[in-house]
Parts: C-alpha cells; sequence; structure tokens
C-alpha cells in the first residue's frame, strides 16, 4: 500500500509533469546557419533575448543551429564562438534581429570581423 509520503510525491510529480506541458502555441522554431566571412562557425552558441533579461539559445556545430522554442516577436540576437568578433557577444552591440512568427522559420546569420 502507498504512504502518505508516496501519494504526496506521486500529485506532486503529476503536477510537474502537467505544468511543464509542450511548446507554448505563441513559440516559433528557428533555425539556419552561422557564417564568419562566409564560412560557417565551426562551434559556438546562439542567444534569442526576451523582452525580460531571459533567453533562450543553442550551440552551433558547423555551421548549424536550432532552437525549439523562441517566444514570437522581435528578438535580438548574440553570438559566441571562435572567431567572433567581441561586438556579436553582447546584445546592445551585435545588431542582429529577427522577427520570430509562430511555426518554423530559416534565419541564416552572416558575420564578419
Amino acid at each position: 500500500m502507498f504512504s502518505m509520503r508516496s501519494h504526496l510525491l506521486l500529485v506532486a510529480v503529476c503536477v510537474s509533469l502537467l505544468s511543464a506541458g509542450p511548446a507554448r502555441a505563441a513559440d516559433g522554431k528557428v533555425s539556419g546557419r552561422i557564417t564568419i566571412d562566409g564560412k560557417p562557425l565551426a562551434a559556438g552558441r546562439v542567444f534569442f533575448h526576451l523582452d525580460d533579461g531571459q533567453f533562450v539559445g543553442a550551440k552551433v556545430k558547423d555551421g548549424a543551429y536550432s532552437v525549439d522554442r523562441v517566444p514570437t516577436g522581435t528578438r535580438r540576437i548574440t553570438v559566441e564562438g571562435k572567431g567572433v568578433a567581441p561586438k556579436f557577444t553582447f546584445e546592445n552591440t551585435s545588431g542582429l534581429t529577427v522577427k520570430v512568427e509562430k511555426g518554423r522559420s530559416t534565419f541564416d546569420i552572416a558575420l564578419s570581423d
């Protein structure tokens, strides 16, 4: 038989699973390629900055990236990795933005030194 503690644990697990849920309907999936002077960024990270100081992102490998849950709206972007100019690593200096819409979209990022 289940003890009271077991019941509480089971309830807590169920609540956490239900609250996580699938991707919000207002989220978009953004993928693309990042190049520096026409060559793929070998490895790094890309971040999409939200309005509340938070961000979502993904690793970049051989220039390719994919972020599954980016809230819709205009998002500022930063990129980190070997060979990436410092201005692209800061939200207030990168100058990179994208309008994220519901569903899937492709956004390629071409950087230069």
